[in-house]
């Protein structure tokens, strides 16, 4: 049921942790490096496994046993710099970059974590100077452009940030940091429509990247970057509707709660979010709550089938069978091809008993959607009650074919298989069911002392 919405495609942020605050900016470890190949020792492969497990202490230990091991080990100087830095030792990381640089003055990274460094200890003027050096090794490195920018803002060379922003801006144009940054220094000079500009396209990119990380389960970022979405646009409703998406799958169901209200109090059209809240309330059995909003959003958008599948949904979690079949029905009537609203439909009609409607459905879904396994096996169950074993296994193997992993299809097929006479292959389906983890087909081979392993 989550459903993240966005303005335009973005791109997430690769190799790059800067993350600017929305009050004092600050500069940021790049740790891209942390997880290069190991060199000659192992321990550099066992310190960056541990650095990916966060255990810095255990990590770092690692990097100096690799460099005593190999002293000329840049790679190990690096990442146990970068470590380091986010530990707070920024002397004692400034050395390690130091040494990987004589060891490798091409390595990029580490000219990059060092500017970092002395950003840090306050040596802006040092910093700028290695973070020129990274770009003449690699001139699209976004992060040190804007780390860069950071370096000139405090040396105040607002023209030059300016300038780091916008170059940061033409080679990662989903990099909210970029425009945040530029715009404020827009404003600095006087011109605020152009900050005001920026500034809301930062605002969609900090969405957009939160939609990004939520699709690929980084949900802690994404609650990140959506935070400072609402930060600058309090008034964002769709940010507070993803928003409360990430909460929900992070647990904190409170929170989400709170966040779809907002969401609506801010856009009261939203069906979206109206679905987004019906679905948590039915989490946290209100009933009522949730069917209200379910019908808040049917009213919105009378034709969006999903509405009517959610809210069929819930009539089931609630108990009522014969409502939720009739939300199935109107779903049919709006889209005659879904194949889910026959499906769900065919599995409410089985459940009251009324087992030639939801074999006509599960029947349909086979037509509009082939590789419906379960359409298949649900099909094939009814068969079976029905006394047609040759039809049910027709059905069951054609469920096996889509998904080999089917347990219970082996088993129902086993069933029909010994009903017709063939022992042998009833008794290869319950031994599959068995190994695929089916404790009643185990059970059944157990008492009949026939093992599957």
């Amino acid at each position: 049921m989550n459903r993240f919405r966005s303005f335009f495609f973005s791109v997430t942020l690769v190799g790059l942790v800067y993350n600017q605050a929305i009050s004092a900016p600050a500069a940021k470890a790049h740790n891209q490096a942390i997880s290069a190949p190991a060199a000659k020792a192992d321990y550099l492969k066992t310190g960056n496994e541990k650095a990916a497990k966060g255990d810095s202490k255990g990590a770092i230990a690692d990097y100096t046993k690799a460099i005593a091991v190999d002293a000329k080990n840049a790679q190990a100087y690096q990442n146990r710099g970068v470590l380091k830095l986010g530990s707070g030792d920024h002397s004692g990381a400034l050395a390690d970059f130091a040494k990987a640089i004589k060891l490798n003055p091409r390595y990029a990274e580490a000219w990059y974590n060092s500017g970092v460094a002395r950003n840090e200890l306050k040596d802006y003027s040092g910093a700028i100077t290695d973070y020129n050096k990274a770009l003449e090794l690699n001139p699209k490195f976004v992060g040190v452009y804007l780390n860069r920018a950071i370096a000139k803002t405090a040396a105040g060379d607002n023209a030059g940030a300016m300038a780091d922003y916008s170059k940061a801006i033409e080679y990662q144009p989903s990099s909210a940091e970029a425009w945040y940054g530029r715009g404020i220094m827009k404003n600095q000079a006087g011109d605020k429509d152009g900050s005001v500009a920026d500034l809301v396209q930062a605002v969609k990119a900090w969405f957009n990247n939160g939609a990004a990380r939520a699709s690929k389960g980084d949900f802690k970022g994404a609650l990140a970057d959506y935070d400072k979405a609402i930060t600058l646009s309090p008034k964002f409703g769709d940010a507070f509707n993803n928003r409360g998406n990430v909460k929900k799958a992070l647990g904190d169901q409170q929170g989400a709660l709170a966040d779809y209200t907002k969401a609506i109090e801010l856009n009261p059209s939203s069906a979206v979010s109206y679905s987004n809240r019906g679905f948590l309330k039915a989490m946290l059995k209100d009933k009522d709550g949730s069917l209200a909003d379910y019908g808040k959003a049917i009213e919105l958008d009378q034709k969006n089938v999903q509405w009517l599948l959610a809210r069929g949904q819930a009539h089931n979690v609630f108990g009522n069978p014969n409502e939720a079949v009739a939300d199935y029905t109107k779903a049919v009537k709006l889209d005659s091809k879904s194949s889910l609203a026959y499906l769900n439909r065919g599995n409410t009609l089985f459940g009251l008993g009324k087992k030639t409607e939801a074999l006509a459905d599960y029947s349909k879904v086979i037509e509009l959607d082939p590789k419906n396994a379960d359409a298949w096996f649900n099909r094939g169950f009814i068969l079976a009650e029905n006394k047609d074993n040759a039809g049910s296994i027709n059905d069951f193997s054609k469920a096996i074919e889509l998904n080999p992993g089917y347990a219970k299809a082996f088993f129902k097929r086993s069933v029909a298989k010994s009903a017709l006479g063939d022992e042998k292959g009833a008794i290869e389906d319950m031994k599959q069911a068995a190994r695929l983890g089916l404790e009643n087909a185990q059970s059944v081979l157990k008492s009949r002392k026939i093992s599957w392993q």
